[in-house]
């Protein structure tokens, strides 16, 4: 196994979560008698370039053409979007001329609010919830993102003002192919805007429920700027967002195109300081998320055996690894509440918890309720109590409590 990055071959394991499934792997009751496909989940670090990184790459095909996970489904999420879409086109002055194209652009949810700013919209997704995108009337290449797409692209619809990527730039197995592709397709002046599961934070929230099988890469800003300068591209500008639970959005161009920001220095430095590219750090961070492991577990054994009803509050896809490696399963859970149709009626990956709709929450008022999108809970837990919800809600992460 090789670094994604600097493809030095020098790596330490630090971090053993287990076996896995996919985590959007969501199964039907009829499923139940088949094994549910299950992979090693490890991280390894680079003692090269400090990356962090997954030890085994799943198949994309396993994960990402049959989908659950729409854009447009969480209203924060969504908004989010929309002021992103707003902040690039003013910032970079586009107009009807540009294009825009999105990578990985899922049910077109960015797209459709670019296309309002006035621009020429592009997706590019492999899965079944572009779809979605295609009856919006959003243009859809229903494919991976490669170097032989983007070739596709140049010749139909010529180069990009504006390429994002938002939540997937870890995801891509093919980082040589689609890092090409997008210095191909880029105008002399184009941007590509990525945004992902930002280090720091993870290490801070003790976010060890983002690490599932679809994510291959965890960025520092070192490591961005590393990666693009081998494609000799410049990362120019950076930001740390509060989405997904805390981001970094990262702008890159072709070589002396834009002044390097003081954003981008200030960053490394704050990352330096902050010991963010030590294989120390990282050690102790796994000793946190097993404490972490044992103390939820612990609570809600506890809570079981007072008889009290304990159900699950949203299913991401970060849901599945505290499921998996917590074994919280459905002799704990009574079942998970959701408010995707994807999901609704089926069972979590691994754990088959049944997935109901949100309304039960209120309907039964379970003694409690684990939020498992703990990194939502600012809006999520006002709708839960303007809803009717009176029980306790636990969030498991960065350390469990009951509020």
């Amino acid at each position: 196994m090789k670094c994604y990055i600097c493809s030095s071959d020098n790596l330490t394991k630090f971090l053993d979560l287990g076996m896995h499934p996919p985590p959007l792997n969501f199964v039907t009751k009829e499923q139940f008698g088949t094994k549910d496909p299950v992979f090693p989940l490890e991280l390894f670090f680079c003692n090269s370039c400090g990356l962090i990184q997954s030890g085994i790459a799943v198949n994309p095909n396993l994960m990402f053409i049959d989908y659950v996970y729409t854009s447009g489904i969480s209203l924060a999420f969504k908004n989010h979007l929309e002021s992103f879409a707003k902040h690039i086109f003013d910032v970079f002055n586009l107009n009807s001329n540009d294009l825009v194209i999105d990578v990985a652009c899922n049910d077109g949810t960015l797209l459709s609010f670019f296309s309002n700013c006035g621009t020429k919209v592009l997706g590019v997704d492999p899965s079944s919830v572009a779809k979605t995108a295609m009856e919006k009337g959003v243009p859809i290449i229903n494919n991976f993102f490669n170097e032989s797409v983007a070739k596709e692209i140049l010749s139909n619809n010529g180069k990009a003002k504006v390429i994002t990527a938002t939540n997937v730039f870890a995801h891509v197995k093919e980082l040589d192919s689609f890092m090409k592709g997008i210095k191909l397709l880029l105008e002399d002046d184009g941007v590509f805007v990525s945004e992902s599961q930002y280090l720091k934070h993870i290490l801070e929230k003790l976010e060890y429920d983002t690490i599932y099988h679809e994510h291959l890469r965890y960025y520092g800003l070192k490591q961005l700027v590393k990666l693009f300068e081998m494609y000799e591209m410049e990362l120019f500008d950076a930001e740390i967002i509060h989405a997904q639970g805390g981001s970094i959005r990262a702008y890159a161009s072709l070589k002396g195109k834009y002044h390097v920001s003081d954003s981008v220095n200030k960053i490394l430095k704050d990352e330096e300081e902050e010991n963010l590219h030590s294989l120390e750090t990282w050690k102790k961070f796994a000793e946190k998320v097993s404490e972490n492991k044992e103390t939820l577990l612990s609570l809600l054994l506890e809570l079981k055996s007072q008889n009290k009803k304990i159900v699950g509050i949203s299913a991401p896809g970060r849901s599945t690894t505290v499921l998996n490696y917590c074994n919280i399963t459905s002799e704990i859970l009574d079942y998970v509440t959701e408010k995707s149709n994807l999901k609704i009626g089926k069972y979590t990956p691994g754990t088959h918890i049944e997935v109901v709709d949100d309304e039960k929450l209120v309907e039964e008022q379970p003694d409690y309720g684990l939020l498992l999108s703990w990194h939502l809970a600012d809006s999520i837990i006002p709708k839960i109590r303007k809803s009717g919800f009176k029980g306790k809600i636990i969030v498991g992460l960065p350390e469990p409590k009951i509020l």
